[in-house]
């Protein structure tokens, strides 16, 4: 390999797109897994400085109970539309991971008694392909037949006729 293709970034999305697309677990096989994607709201209750300690507890979470972590994005705080637990802001985080139907159930549960989350939910990643570009191809013009009679002569025989 050149050091091109050795230095080549990481793509976390990329690597999902395979990964939901076709099934395939590391070693190369098929895999029954599935992509998805977990919005969540953390309580503000934790300190600014913890919040990459729960993250890191949230993903624990996930890899404990079968799932393998795609990618996560850091919480950021946000205002809520309307209180949640009386509580006007939170924390919003995304994870986007892979696991089985069983696994899925178990991070339900899981989440569902974890006290600093507020709300979370989950959606299954569905990833359309991207078009390939097609090339419409134009048809070849044919010249236009030449009229065999002009408009007078047409009209004149239908008069007649």
């Amino acid at each position: 390999m050149s050091e091109a293709e050795n230095k080549k970034e990481y793509d976390p999305v990329e690597n999902f797109d395979k990964a939901a697309l076709g099934g395939l677990n590391a070693k190369g096989g098929q895999s029954s897994s599935t992509g998805y994607e977990m919005s969540y709201l953390l309580t503000t209750d934790i300190p600014e400085d913890k919040i990459d300690s729960e993250t890191i507890e949230l993903k624990n979470i996930i890899t404990e109970n079968g799932g393998d972590i795609v990618q996560t994005n850091s919480p950021e705080k946000k205002r809520l539309a309307y209180p949640i637990r009386k509580q006007n802001q939170a924390y919003f985080g995304i994870v986007y991971f892979n696991t089985d139907k069983d696994g899925l159930n178990k991070i339900k549960k899981a989440f569902a008694f974890y006290k600093k989350i507020l709300r979370f939910l989950i959606l299954s990643k569905i990833i359309k392909p991207k078009p390939s570009p097609i090339i419409a191809q134009q048809p070849a013009k044919t010249p236009a037949p030449a009229p065999t009679q002009s408009f007078d002569q047409k009209l004149e025989s239908i008069l007649k006729g």
